[in-house]
């Protein structure tokens, strides 16, 4: 009886295994997928390897003037928050590495706008005021109380939505409509002249540097001609 209960055993084990060799042949057929095989994951390859001679280098220079470091930014301070409480937020596993590479995108699409564009200014600015901070606190607490503009995940994705308008930017051209070439003073003046009451452009009018003379009074009875200059 036993004997018998080893071999239905043994036939029922052969069959299984009978079934599953076509689907183990497929399984490993399929090729492998792969997050974009042809760029170098910067987790585990740094994309610029310099020297320690060369980081020293870079060390006299402004933060936005060096060459991006992946090894330096790939550490921080003190431990992770387990979790954002933002709903679709993860926490980042690198946060400096990722703000630091995304401002260093935001200040190369800046280069293409143009200088009179008064936007340029202020993103580059505030950019690098960033990446400043971020480059000299390794504690992610730090960064987040100095910056005072949220978690760093949230800051990643200001960067992301920041970088994403800039490339808009550069199709869209609105520096076009704002600015152009306006050679008639007056008219410039009457565009620039808006107020809290009337938000439309208004005729320009000035009386801080006019004379007020008060009219000549004329020679009376009670008057005397001395008077009347």
């Amino acid at each position: 009886m036993l004997s018998k209960m080893i071999e239905r055993g043994a036939q029922h084990l052969l069959v299984r295994q009978a079934l599953a060799q076509p689907a183990l042949k497929m399984l490993v057929a399929q090729p492998t997928r792969s997050f974009r095989s042809d760029y170098n994951n910067p987790y585990r390859y740094n994309p610029t390897p310099i020297s320690e001679y060369e980081r020293e280098k870079q060390q006299e220079l402004p933060v936005w003037d060096r060459v991006f470091d992946f090894k330096k930014y790939m550490d921080h301070e003190g431990p992770l928050k387990l979790s954002t409480g933002l709903a679709f937020v993860d926490v980042e596993p690198f946060p400096r590495m990722k703000l630091m590479r995304l401002y260093y995108l935001t200040l190369e699409e800046l280069k293409d706008l143009p200088e009179k564009y008064g936007y340029k200014f202020l993103s580059q600015e505030l950019t690098r005021f960033r990446m400043k901070c971020v480059d000299e606190n390794r504690s992610i607490r730090a960064i987040e109380e100095k910056l005072a503009s949220g978690l760093i995940e949230e800051l990643i994705v200001q960067a992301h939505n920041e970088l994403k308008l800039l490339r808009i930017m550069k199709s869209w051209k609105p520096w076009d409509s704002i600015y152009s070439e306006i050679e008639d003073k007056e008219e410039l003046a009457n565009f620039l002249n808006l107020r809290i009451n009337n938000p439309f452009p208004t005729s320009f009018e000035s009386f801080e540097n006019i004379r007020n003379n008060r009219p000549i009074r004329k020679a009376t009875a009670s008057v005397h001609p001395d008077a009347t200059q």
